[in-house]
């Protein structure tokens, strides 16, 4: 009876941290347009306040952090990623970001030009 107690009690607290590791900040398949371009403005806003060196993307002005959400748009609906463009008026720039549709950040910068190939996601094809 011990011992069917003590697995019993095991298998719960197995099944209870399956649960927990389940569900914490992620997100549960494609992100939507909505969610990149909120992914995009989050990612500007960052970066002026400090430099995003995975992005190769220095510190950007602090412009960057007061832009409206109708700053920033869908520019491309690839495969497997979003291209997000930023338009800051105050310094006549347009910040270029892709999302990858995982919602992980995959690249960042001024042109508009991405390596193509790079654009893979776990949560694509």
């Amino acid at each position: 009876m011990r011992r069917l107690l003590q697995v019993s009690i095991a298998m719960f607290v197995l099944l209870m941290m399956s649960f927990a590791q389940a569900h914490e900040g992620h997100e549960h398949g494609p992100v939507t347009m909505k969610r990149a371009v909120d992914i995009a403005l989050a990612t500007a806003r960052d970066a002026s306040l400090h430099p995003e060196p995975l992005l190769e993307l220095p510190q950007l002005d602090q412009s960057w952090r007061d832009l409206p959400a109708n700053a920033a748009q869908i520019y491309e609906n690839g495969r497997g990623y979003y291209l997000v463009s930023i338009a800051n008026p105050a310094q006549a720039k347009i910040l270029y970001v892709r999302i990858l549709l995982d919602g992980r950040v995959d690249a960042a910068n001024f042109s508009g030009d991405f390596v193509s190939s790079a654009a893979t996601s776990s949560a694509g094809a």
